[in-house]
């Protein structure tokens, strides 16, 4: 595991920080997140004592993702496990592992997949873009149709449910359930060779 090495002089020690004790909660662990966090954490003239980041698998870059795994997740390579390793944001922000349902403005808090609420004075919501599971168009295929006659099914959401090999690669705990599924049950040809496996 990587490490971090923080280094500060007699300068930077005996310069005085305002200090912030605003309830500052970053929903998502995306890269706008992280990036948001490390801004405001190693923002020289300020102190943050109340950073607070909801996440459905906590920080990322704990699990350090091979090169087979990391051909999966697709990736604007913002940060790498290096990067992550280097900030050390669990030193400075409380994270809370759990998935946002719902936002009380008035009250001023989020409520968790949990049911247990996380107070904020600052809400900033980074969840980044989804991948979802595709919708289909209900098209008759024996009728030849084109793109134009299918129905429009953007607006739509699959609600059925998700064939087993059927993965959608958002997060590094999805690749890892991807490589799991594709070792247990790859198929092996009568030759020695493997076959093919396709993913949507």
């Amino acid at each position: 595991m990587s490490y971090a090495l923080n280094h500060t002089n007699r300068k930077l020690t005996l310069e005085p920080k305002i200090t912030v004790n605003a309830r500052i909660v970053v929903v998502g662990a995306s890269s706008v997140g992280i990036s948001f966090l490390e801004t405001l954490v190693f923002c020289s003239h300020l102190k943050f004592n109340n950073l607070t980041l909801i996440s459905t698998h906590g920080l990322p870059g704990k699990k350090l993702l091979d090169t087979e795994q990391r051909k999966f997740l697709a990736s604007d390579h913002c940060f790498n496990d290096k990067d992550y390793a280097l900030m050390s944001l669990c030193s400075w922000v409380n994270v809370v592992v759990g998935r946002m349902t719902g936002i009380d403005r008035a009250a001023k808090h989020v409520v968790l997949s949990t049911d247990e609420i996380v107070l904020y004075d600052h809400l900033i919501l980074c969840t980044g873009q989804q991948y979802q599971v595709p919708c289909p168009t209900g098209a008759d295929i024996s009728q030849h149709l084109t793109n134009r006659e299918v129905p429009n099914s953007s607006q739509r959401r699959y609600t059925g449910k998700v064939p087993c090999n059927h993965f959608t690669l958002n997060e590094e705990e999805d690749c890892f359930k991807a490589l799991t599924w594709m070792r247990n049950n790859f198929i092996t040809t009568e030759d020695g060779g493997r076959a093919s496996v396709l993913f949507c």
